[in-house]
């Protein structure tokens, strides 16, 4: 499949994606509003941390690996099967970690309905989303693009449509039965699609498992877990300071804005997630320089007149986004839009450390990020109150930039 082809395809599946993210973002906003949206983060984030743990962080592995035994038939079965074992293995750890721990989970997420069978869906949706993305991790090695972008488009729009049938039935218990449901929903077109254009052979997926194979994919594991899991950690943190401080409507709000930040900065991160680390892993340091200042050219004027944009029309994108019940928004979004301009650019300088495995350094500074901007908050809203979220989400950026550039100092700014 062609270059354009490709580009086609995945800009066809990230405008759907955004067009549910927008749809189901205003229906949550206008039935829910802010507590709903504070409760449907925590919740979100609690998926995020389980799926991406259950996956073992191996999904660049598998496209790895997949795509260069592609021809080798016997090499392929093994890392499929390989790889299928390690999902489902780790799905099930977090899943006993899930049901040893559901009390404080209940009492976490504030879920007051019936606590078992929530919790059964809970689990089979955790081990759903771990196959549904080993099998996509699958399609992409294989190339099979097509594929892959017709199963997230059908799950994005049968995801958006069962949460709004739920959240509009049962309101905020409709939308956490929508949230993990979906993740099984998601599991069985992935499985109807795959029975129609049968990529690989079924019985590959239950091929012995090779330690050879599992050291090999596990080598990706840290980076690919660590990042998520600093990032869900300190929102779970923040929004639950914000909550406890301020009460419900400043941590809705707080969500919400991070949800608008995160539909902005879509299409930016997905035009280059399939460019940088290939491009950067070739490259020697004469030419990635060359390279890192050609995309912070391209970048840096997109993403300052797409938040300049987002600043002056912020009134407008909380009445057809949200409601005016978010309007607390328009306290911290002028630091959040801010930090999000350095952070398109720490995005960049982080892709060279995965492009070139440094996998220490990578650890390294997610773990800064997250230390500073928890500390920061605690500290700037104590002085500033609520705006102070904002604010020391925009200085924990410099400072991320700022020790990043240190890091690449020889690389970016030393001439050679």
């Amino acid at each position: 499949m062609n270059f354009i082809k490709t580009s086609f395809l995945s800009g066809l599946s990230t405008g759907i994606s955004l067009l549910a993210r927008l749809i189901s973002t205003k229906i949550v906003a206008v039935y829910l509003g802010t507590n709903g949206m504070f409760l449907l983060g925590q919740l979100k984030d609690f998926l995020r941390l389980g799926n991406t743990i259950s996956s073992f962080g191996i999904e660049n592995g598998i496209v790895k690996y997949v795509a260069e035994f592609e021809e080798q038939k016997e090499n392929l079965s093994n890392i499929i099967g390989t790889s299928f074992r390690i999902n489902i293995i780790s799905a099930f750890f977090v899943s006993l970690v899930i049901l040893a721990f559901k009390n404080q989970i209940s009492t976490f997420l504030q879920i007051d309905f019936d606590e078992n069978f929530y919790f059964f869906l809970l689990v089979t949706s955790v081990i759903s989303a771990s196959i549904h993305t080993c099998f996509l991790s699958i399609y992409n090695g294989l190339n099979r693009i097509k594929l892959f972008v017709i199963v997230n488009i059908i799950s994005n729009i049968v995801s958006a449509i069962i949460l709004v049938l739920f959240v509009l039935k049962m309101q905020i218990i409709g939308a956490f039965y929508a949230l993990v449901i979906n993740q099984i929903l998601t599991l069985i077109i992935n499985i109807i699609f795959y029975t129609v254009y049968k990529p690989f052979l079924i019985q590959w997926i239950f091929k012995k498992y090779i330690n050879e194979y599992f050291k090999k994919l596990s080598s990706f594991s840290i980076m690919a877990i660590v990042g998520p899991v600093c990032l869900i950690i300190s929102s779970f943190i923040v929004r639950d300071y914000l909550y406890d401080k301020f009460g419900a409507d400043y941590a809705g709000s707080w969500e919400a804005m991070w949800r608008i930040s995160a539909i902005y900065l879509l299409f930016l991160i997905t035009t280059f997630k399939f460019y940088l680390i290939p491009t950067f892993s070739k490259l020697n340091d004469i030419e990635l320089k060359k390279e890192v200042f050609k995309i912070w050219k391209i970048v840096v004027p997109i993403i300052i007149l797409i938040t300049t944009a987002v600043y002056f029309s912020k009134n407008i994108i909380i009445n057809l986004l949200l409601s005016n019940e978010f309007i607390l928004i328009n306290s911290i979004i002028f630091f959040h839009l801010i930090g999000d301009i350095i952070k398109i650019n720490c995005w960049v300088l982080g892709n060279i450390m995965i492009s070139k495995a440094k996998t220490k350094s990578f650890v390294f500074f997610q773990i800064e990020w997250s230390l500073v901007f928890v500390t920061l908050t605690y500290i700037f809203i104590e002085k500033y109150g609520f705006v102070g979220v904002s604010i020391s989400y925009f200085v924990t950026y410099i400072i991320h930039f700022s020790l990043l550039n240190i890091y690449f100092k020889k690389l970016l700014w030393i001439n050679k």
